[in-house]
């Protein structure tokens, strides 16, 4: 009988009627007792878009990833709203009473208020650079009669050495902060993807050596069970028993180590999707990930366009060049204008009313000397520039190293899964000649021993080749920005 580990074997060699001749030896038996018991066949199988989609909501990183972003939207908000016009109200009421002796005092109106009952509302409308408010004030003397007092303030700044003025320049700072932001939520999804997508072909990898495993085990039964007949028939010696006896030990603990590797990768993957680390689940076969563009000059172009660590240091060097902006304005000239108007009626016959009207402008200058102050500050607002350009070309090259070593790494893994093919085919030819030859008598149990554990070795390898080739795909990709 041909031996080939594969999936077909697997199912060929379900049958336990070899189980009793193994059996009868009690050192393979004691070998038997320490292989760990597969998942219950009842666990459901995951599929990648299962495992991807549960990430989002379950997902730990991505979680807190969210509650950055939402607060970075929250400062932008808040920070917008602290630098425009802010619309408020106010409403009072102040009984004067009068001071003195000369009737004055009783008739008219003081710098306060009339003396007698007073009502006071009004409108402002302030912001960072203006400043408007609008009051109405009638008054109730107490000789009777009812007048009336309206104002109106105006300030506004008309140059604070920034252009647009310094509010603007922090509302792009907050909308940088929020980008910055944006960029790193979606740099989160990207990195979960890749460490889902990553374990989910780990632990698929690992599936599918364990069945190699696995069918090595019934082979070696098969191969002691058969040299025990030969031993019965004088072909075959003790030796030649215990030999297959190692060797069935040796598988076995082969499969128990498989099952301890694929139970760490189902939790592994657990983590990263954000489920119990006891889920019981197997993974869906599923078929490589998509091969990215293996032209060097084109993938180091999309890598550095789409890199969120180069987005990142771009908006860094926008914040910065506005905070070196409004670090200069604080060094520069501030004109401010402003304006007021007063109206009085006072509605008492023959009584005259009258009004004021004001202008004028402010500059505020800076101070002669400092001790240097301001120009350190922008020297140091500069000196950021500077640093973030200088880490920018660093994270870069760190980038073109990566997707570099990528390249060959896929090519490689791609040359390598092609050897491992033609191992297996070599392996299983030299493995049936020598069980023929052994059969003839022209080859020892050692060959065909050697021969087993050759093919068995290329199974397993071909599994983990194929795991290499995707797990080097996906890295590929992530390095990319993909």
């Amino acid at each position: 009988m041909a031996f080939r580990l594969s999936s077909e074997w697997r199912r060929l060699l379900a049958s336990s009627l070899l189980c009793a001749a193994f059996a009868a030896s009690g050192f393979a038996q004691e070998a038997a007792d320490t292989v760990a018991q597969p998942a219950p066949e009842s666990a459901p199988a995951m599929s990648l878009d299962d495992c991807l989609a549960a990430s989002l909501t379950a997902a730990p990183g991505l979680k807190t990833a969210k509650l950055s972003l939402d607060t970075a939207s929250s400062q932008e908000t808040y920070t917008i709203g602290g630098n425009g016009l802010t619309l408020g109200e106010s409403a009072g009421y102040f009984y004067q009473w009068p001071v003195g002796t000369a009737s004055s005092a009783s008739t008219s109106s003081s710098a306060l208020g009339a003396n007698g009952n007073n009502v006071k509302a009004g409108l402002s409308l302030t912001g960072p650079s203006t400043t408007l408010d609008v009051s109405v004030q009638p008054e109730f003397p107490t000789t009777g009669g009812i007048a009336t007092a309206l104002s109106a303030t105006l300030s506004q700044v008309v140059y604070d050495g920034y252009p647009g003025g310094r509010p603007t320049g922090l509302v792009k700072q907050a909308q940088y902060t929020f980008r910055i932001a944006q960029v790193a939520y979606d740099q989160a999804l990207e990195t979960l993807a890749y460490q889902v997508k990553q374990a989910y072909y780990t632990l698929l990898g690992d599936q599918k050596s364990l069945i190699a495993k696995d069918a090595t085990v019934k082979q070696a039964e098969i191969e002691l069970s058969q040299m025990q007949g030969y031993l019965t028939a004088g072909r075959a010696t003790s030796l030649d028993v215990l030999q297959f006896q190692v060797a069935l030990t040796q598988a076995r603990l082969d499969l128990r180590t498989q099952q301890n590797t694929i139970d760490t990768d189902r939790k592994k993957l657990s983590l990263a999707v954000g489920w119990p680390l006891d889920k019981a689940y197997s993974v869906s076969d599923v078929a490589s990930p998509s091969l990215p563009s293996l032209d060097p000059k084109q993938a180091l172009e999309t890598a550095y366009a789409s890199r969120p660590e180069l987005k990142t240091f771009d908006l860094d060097v926008a914040f910065a060049g506005v905070d070196l902006s409004l670090q200069k304005s604080q060094y520069s000239p501030s004109v401010s204008v402003n304006g007021a108007v007063g109206l009085a009626q006072d509605l008492t016959p023959d009584t005259l009313n009258g009004g004021s009207i004001s202008l004028g402008a402010t500059i505020a200058l800076p101070p002669i000397y400092d001790g240097k102050q301001q120009a350190s500050l922008v020297r140091q607002k500069a000196n950021a520039i500077e640093s973030y350009g200088v880490l920018r070309e660093q994270e870069r090259q760190s980038i073109t190293i990566a997707v570099q070593n990528d390249l060959f790494a896929v090519k490689d893994a791609s040359d390598r899964l092609d050897l491992a093919n033609q191992t297996l085919d070599e392996d299983q030819g030299l493995y049936d000649l020598q069980r023929a030859k052994f059969r003839a008598g022209t080859a020892s149990s050692v060959d065909v021993m050697t021969a087993f554990s050759n093919l068995a070795a290329a199974q397993v390898g071909l599994e983990t080749a194929k795991s290499t080739y995707n797990l080097s795909i996906l890295t590929l990709d992530f390095d990319m920005g993909q």
